[in-house]
């Protein structure tokens, strides 16, 4: 059965008011939902879904990474986690975020979970934020843990936008070439092949491969358009698929460049959130299928398991972590040095930092890397372009002496 999202006012167990929306089949449903929760409902309605209601603004990266930087500064404080959120809420500026920091207190507030509460909202944090809280909750440091997670968030965020800055003049070369070789493909050499074949002139292959490209582009330009459409969604579709994603991302770290970049970027989050679960006593296997799935990379987190299965089957951390493909031989050695959870811990601080530091070399030196790849590629399309003009034209010179 569908649920539907109504927006309520309550008042909490404490006596001050709440407000904030919940998901129920029914309004009875809602009602019983908001009790169980210590609420005593003062109004109750469905949330309207006119086209005419204002858009819910979206909640951005930056955003979440203040909402975690808070809320460790609260933990680190005492402050109960509830009444911090709530306190977080009061002063938030953005609807969508209050009303959903607001219903995540009141679940917290009811007795549920810290990651059930934010699981509600996974699709906001990711599935990376969900697994790490899960191990700051199992090994009880919410408190460093979420610094590491808006730690972890601001490199995320500056990391993105070196990557934006580093690709966007390459982007605009490159949209601005494809404009003027449409032009010249679909216009010009057509018209030059039409005089030189009335001259007498035997086109050469060059020319009549861009010709027919022309003449393709020209009449089925609608197919051309459906085919792009067609593979940036059914691209779009493989990623968010378990399977699709986990044949993506292999591809991805076969890449030169790019794989050392998503290489670097998990090694440093395995490492640290292991890190983390090791100094709070977690055992060993344990602290590695966590930092596994705190990953967010499905190929490395399969790895995970099969290292935890190897060790339960009696094999020691040194033998299996030497047999780990996903990760980089310094972090292999450094882990496979250590004797006891204290050593690993430390030893996972020392590679997280490590890594943090290559990812961001990488991503601030990406476009030293696609700049020459560019003007290499935009060079050979250039030359094959003028080669299918003027071969012909030499010809043609030719014949009329």
């Amino acid at each position: 059965m569908s649920s539907t999202t109504y927006k309520y006012k309550a008042i909490e167990a404490g006596g001050s008011h709440c407000k904030g929306t919940i998901d129920a089949t029914s309004e009875q449903a809602a009602f019983q939902m908001l009790s169980k929760r210590g609420l005593v409902p003062l109004s109750l309605k469905e949330a309207s879904s006119s086209i005419f209601t204002q858009r819910k603004k979206k909640v951005t990266q930056f955003e979440i990474s203040m909402l975690t930087r808070e809320m460790s500064v609260l933990i680190e404080a005492s402050i109960p986690i509830a009444r911090g959120l709530m306190s977080i809420a009061e002063h938030e500026k953005n609807p969508t975020l209050r009303d959903m920091v607001t219903d995540i207190a009141t679940m917290i507030e009811a007795g549920e979970k810290l990651t059930v509460a934010f699981a509600k909202y996974e699709s906001v944090f990711g599935g990376v934020y969900i697994e790490t809280l899960r191990s700051a909750e199992k090994t009880g440091q919410i408190g460093p843990v979420s610094a590491h997670l808006a730690d972890m968030l601001e490199r995320n965020i500056e990391t993105s936008q070196q990557i934006r800055r580093a690709l966007a003049y390459p982007t605009i070369v490159v949209c601005f070439v494809a404009f003027a070789l449409g032009v010249i493909v679909i216009f010009v050499v057509p018209k030059f092949a039409g005089i030189f074949e009335s001259n007498g002139v035997e086109l050469p292959l060059t020319t009549r491969i861009i010709r027919v490209m022309g003449q393709s582009l020209t009449q089925y330009w609608w197919a051309y358009i459906t085919m792009a459409i067609a593979a940036f969604y059914g691209t779009a579709k493989s990623w968010k698929h378990p399977a699709g994603r986990f044949r993506m991302e292999k591809m991805i770290h076969k890449l030169p460049y790019i794989g050392n970049m998503f290489t670097s970027v998990t090694t440093a989050r395995f490492s640290r959130v292991m890190s983390i679960g090791l100094e709070s006593g977690i055992e060993v296997i344990e602290a590695i299928e966590i930092a596994g799935g705190a990953t967010g990379r499905p190929v490395f987190q399969a790895e995970c398991v099969r290292m935890c299965d190897q060790m339960r089957n009696g094999e020691s951390l040194g033998d299996v972590i030497n047999r780990a493909t996903g990760l980089p031989n310094f972090a292999r050695r450094l882990f496979g040095s250590g004797k006891d959870s204290k050593e690993l811990a430390r030893a996972g601080k020392i590679i997280a930092r490590h890594y943090d530091r290559q990812s961001d070399h990488l991503a601030k030196n990406i476009n030293t890397i696609i700049e020459p790849m560019i003007t290499i590629a935009m060079a050979g399309i250039v030359l094959l372009v003028a080669l299918s003009v003027f071969l012909p034209m030499w010809q043609m010179i030719s014949i009329n002496k």
